[in-house]
């Protein structure tokens, strides 16, 4: 029976030892495919709220009580490999103010920024590269303090840029960018604003 008992334990053992190394085994291929991973994609973002508050007491020299807060998301997704390098980042802002003599919020900060740029190399540090920048806002603006009519909104204006040029890159963190061919677009897509010709566009027209 004792025989018995040690070869089941032997055969037990054995199998613990196969099973432990073919973990091991894995977990090393995952490393090396997570490691290739981070070689490749540099990823990273930043974001936080602000809010700040400003109270008078006998206070001569004049000014207002106030409230105010700010947000932001600032993002970035870059891919380095071979030749190839491609670069992406989004910012996103958004701000308010409150005054204490005022009946309504008025906006401070409030952006859409997408940028992405891919480039080949050209030679060592230096590639050809076009880049594509998109912006806009998310929430109405008003000319302050009329809150009933808006002179922006969310895609009017938007501003679209295109480039093609040399981007000089020396190393993951800096980037010089020389576009000696750009076009931009502005488009205004909202039909009161659009009739009005703001921003540049002719009247009727959503871009130009």
């Amino acid at each position: 029976m004792k025989k018995t008992h040690s070869i089941l334990l032997v055969t037990l053992f054995g199998v613990v030892v196969s099973l432990n190394a073919q973990i091991t085994e894995a977990e090393a291929q995952l490393k090396k495919k997570s490691t290739a991973t981070d070689k490749v994609w540099m990823k990273g973002a930043t974001t936080g709220v602000n809010m700040s508050q400003t109270a008078l007491i006998n206070w001569a020299a004049g000014g207002q009580e106030s409230v105010s807060m700010n947000a932001y998301l600032n993002a970035f997704a870059n891919y380095k490999k071979g030749k190839w390098a491609w670069d992406n980042m989004l910012n996103v802002g958004y701000g308010v103010l409150k005054q204490k003599t005022d009946a309504f919020y008025m906006k401070t900060d409030d952006k859409v920024d997408i940028l992405s740029k891919i480039g080949v190399e050209a030679f060592k540090r230096f590639y050809y590269a076009g880049l594509v920048n998109f912006k806009t806002q998310m929430d109405n603006g008003y000319k302050y303090p009329d809150i009933n009519t808006a002179i922006s909104r969310f895609m009017a204006p938007a501003y679209l840029t295109a480039a093609f040029g040399m981007d000089y890159k020396p190393d993951a963190y800096f980037s010089a960018f020389l576009a000696p061919f750009t076009g931009k677009m502005t488009l205004v897509n909202d039909d009161v604003l659009s009739a009005a010709g703001a921003f540049g566009v002719d009247a009727g027209k959503k871009s130009r």
